[in-house]
């Protein structure tokens, strides 16, 4: 918990020095919230475990009760993942056509608000009943339903952006610009990956009914979704500098298989079908200026091969 907090608090003090000047007030918000979130999800899991294991140490009926930090995390948990996920169907929504951008987009949404419509039963109901059975009695119609629509969620978000930057790379001829776009796709993957499957483990713990092992999962679930957010957003210099060097190489490139400029009378018909340049021999040019009627300056050169 604690080193993925440095790497957060890291990643965001580099997004305000070093990558916020061009970003719209919207997503510099966005970004504080996210680690204001973060940061009181780490208060509210420090007091629990202060709690469990310090106050009421050798205590076995203590866990017999929520204490109020641990609906109050899941809470700011619960807020932190929604906001991530809008930000990336946001993002998908700007990249898709304009025939597809709501057929696409609209089940992404539907799948975040049905996961935070049943994390906020959840919470709720940790709230108005600190007994742990009875958490432990409706936790597979309320808490596993969450788990499941975190991980549809994250899978049709990652499976999005990749076929939309393999779309958008298929038409383009240049090596260099696909290798950018595929160093894109697996950057999406990787941002999907470790969250995945820690949601896939909160997922199968909660069908088995390991409460134990949901409070420790949902520990990091929190900080792998903000250090995604962040990530995705201080990398965005890199592959613009990846994007301009790429372009000037095709363009040197483009300009050095150009075909120069034919003069009439140096390129003959070999043998073999090729094209061969004559060489002449040097040339006596007569530069002469004559006055024209219009007070104008004409030049007449005449080259003896």
């Amino acid at each position: 918990m604690y080193p993925h907090r440095g790497f957060d608090l890291c990643y965001t003090y580099v997004y305000y020095m070093a990558y916020c000047s061009k970003d719209a007030s919207t997503v510099k918000f966005l970004v504080a919230a996210t680690c204001i979130l973060d940061t009181l999800h780490v208060s509210f899991m420090c007091h629990m475990l202060y709690h469990y294991l310090v106050t009421n140490y050798g205590v076995p009926t203590s866990l017999d009760y929520i204490v109020w930090s641990f609906p109050a995390s899941a809470l700011v948990n619960l807020l932190v993942i929604v906001v991530v996920q809008f930000f990336f169907a946001h993002k998908i929504y700007r990249l898709c056509r304009r025939e597809v951008r709501w057929l696409v987009t609209v089940p992404i949404i539907l799948l975040v608000l049905v996961m935070y419509g049943s994390g906020m039963v959840v919470v709720v109901l940790m709230f108005v009943d600190h007994k742990t059975s009875t958490l432990t009695e409706t936790w597979y119609y309320t808490v596993t339903p969450s788990a499941a629509t975190v991980v549809a969620a994250e899978v049709l978000i990652t499976v999005s952006l990749c076929i939309l930057l393999y779309d958008g790379s298929s038409y383009s001829p240049f090596p260099r610009a696909k290798r950018l776009v595929n160093t894109l796709i697996i950057y999406a993957i990787n941002r999907c990956l470790l969250a995945l499957l820690v949601s896939l483990g909160v997922l199968a713990v909660n069908v088995d009914q390991q409460s134990s092992w949901t409070m420790g999962l949902d520990l990091i679930v929190g900080k792998l979704y903000t250090n995604s957010l962040l990530a995705s957003l201080n990398t965005r210099e890199y592959l613009r500098s990846q994007s301009s060097t790429a372009m000037s190489i095709l363009n040197l490139s483009a300009l050095h298989s150009a075909d120069p400029p034919t003069l009439a009378g140096d390129v003959g018909s070999s043998k073999n079908g090729g094209r061969r340049f004559d060489v002449h021999e040097p040339a006596d040019i007569d530069v002469i200026t004559e006055p024209a009627s219009d007070k104008a300056t004409t030049l007449r050169t005449d080259a003896e091969a």
